[in-house]
């Protein structure tokens, strides 16, 4: 009899444990979600943005982003060092496991052997690449209208081909496919962020559910300094950084943590970033021109960033009295601007930025394309929500012939549910 309920103890224990799994796994089931709209442009226009949301284990998001790669002609080589893949593979599962369940759904995705050295999973690259110049300011709570943390950003990029002409034909522009992707992952925080270049870690601005904020800038004095020596290294590139934030820093401590922390290389072009937090607080992080040492600027207020090194040119004092690059003349003008009053408005935000976006002139040249201010992004820490707006192209002027009309599309508004 008392083996008998043994016996009968064991089978409602395992029944139960069964029960779970069952549930346990319709759950995860309902937990997934994907939804991919077209928010701004189209195929008549310059750019056709894609607003990508992705619910589920960072599995199913790698995979889903593989998918949509696939769809775009996207491909992984393979790769005759099996050694640095192997290198890299080992370096992201001892610092950024969450990437790694990531990269074995892209490796998934393409029907491949995540273990296989041949392949480097960690990234995916679309099949373009310039050098981007931007303007960023972010506003601390104390010094906003609203008592809101904002980040206000002009993303500047040439409207070419691989050339840097117009695209003609059924050719792309560089820029022509960006896409907000929104992501709630279970594990990491989820994000919102506007990307490019590379499927899996393309951040070029975004913020987390934390109210952390990142963007990245083109930093264009180390090029000029010591060339150029982009590379295919151990660590981070340069966007994958601003990736790992935002799924693993909740605040300006965590960041720079990380960032002193981690190990960097740029696949194309040296960057610098700026980052902020709900609390109010900022900093800019750059690398020196031969990349052997790290500056942190903290911010004092509203602090902004444009394309040349702030840590080389603290002080606007201190630029030359003449022959100012265009980089250094946004910095001024929105370095002066942001300490003519305490408190800015919404509307004071924008027109800011709007202040020192691209000035709408014709292209010097029938075939160069222009550089365009490609779209102004504008991220609330307090209601985690992004507004932003794309370039869609532009028109002759009829008023001036060495000026162009310059069409956008309307603003939109995307927020992290959670």
């Amino acid at each position: 009899m008392r083996n008998h309920q043994i016996r009968k103890t064991i089978y409602t224990i395992a029944g139960l444990i069964f029960i779970l799994n069952v549930l346990s796994s319709i759950s995860a089931a309902q937990e997934f979600e994907f939804q991919n709209t077209v928010v701004a442009g189209g195929s008549d226009k310059f750019v056709e943005v894609q607003h990508v949301v992705i619910r589920g284990s960072n599995f199913d998001i790698g995979k889903k982003i593989g998918d949509l790669a696939k769809i775009d002609g996207a491909s992984i080589p393979s790769s005759g060092n099996q050694i640095l893949n192997r290198a890299k593979r080992e370096y992201l599962e001892k610092n950024y496991p969450v990437h790694v369940d990531r990269m074995k759904g892209l490796a998934a995705a393409f029907g491949l052997n995540f273990n296989n050295d041949s392949y480097d999973f960690s990234h995916l690259f679309q099949k373009q690449m310039a050098r981007p110049g931007c303007s960023v300011t972010f506003y601390p709570a104390s010094s906003t209208e609203t008592g809101h943390n904002i980040l206000s950003r002009n993303y500047d990029f040439i409207t070419g081909d691989l050339t840097g002409r117009k695209p003609k034909g059924d050719r792309l522009a560089m820029m022509a496919r960006p896409f907000i992707l929104e992501i709630y992952p279970d594990e990491g925080y989820s994000s919102l962020s506007i990307c490019a270049f590379d499927y899996l870690g393309g951040v070029l601005d975004g913020i987390n559910s934390e109210g952390l904020a990142v963007s990245i800038l083109a930093e264009e004095e180390s090029g000029n300094k010591v060339g150029r020596e982009p590379g295919n290294e151990v660590g981070l590139h340069e966007l994958m950084s601003m990736r790992y934030l935002l799924d693993n820093c909740k605040n300006v401590m965590e960041a720079k943590q990380a960032l002193l922390t981690l190990k960097h290389y740029y696949s194309f072009i040296p960057c610098h970033y700026i980052i902020a937090d709900r609390s109010g607080k900022s900093f800019i992080f750059e690398f020196s021109p031969a990349r052997n040492r790290n500056y942190i600027i903290d911010g004092n207020g509203p602090q902004c960033v444009t394309n040349h090194l702030v840590s080389l040119h603290p002080k606007i004092e201190d630029f030359p009295e003449t022959g100012l690059n265009w980089s250094m003349r946004r910095y001024k003008k929105l370095e002066e601007t942001i300490r003519t009053k305490k408190k800015f408005s919404i509307d004071e935000i924008t027109a800011i930025n709007y202040s020192v976006a691209v000035p709408p002139n014709k292209s010097g040249h029938p075939q160069a394309a222009p550089v365009r201010t490609l779209w102004y992004a504008q991220y609330d820490l307090e209601d985690l929500t992004l507004q932003v707006k794309f370039y869609l192209g532009e028109k002759p002027d009829p008023e001036n012939e060495k000026k162009v009309i310059l069409e956008y599309s309307p603003f939109k508004v995307f927020k992290l549910i959670l």
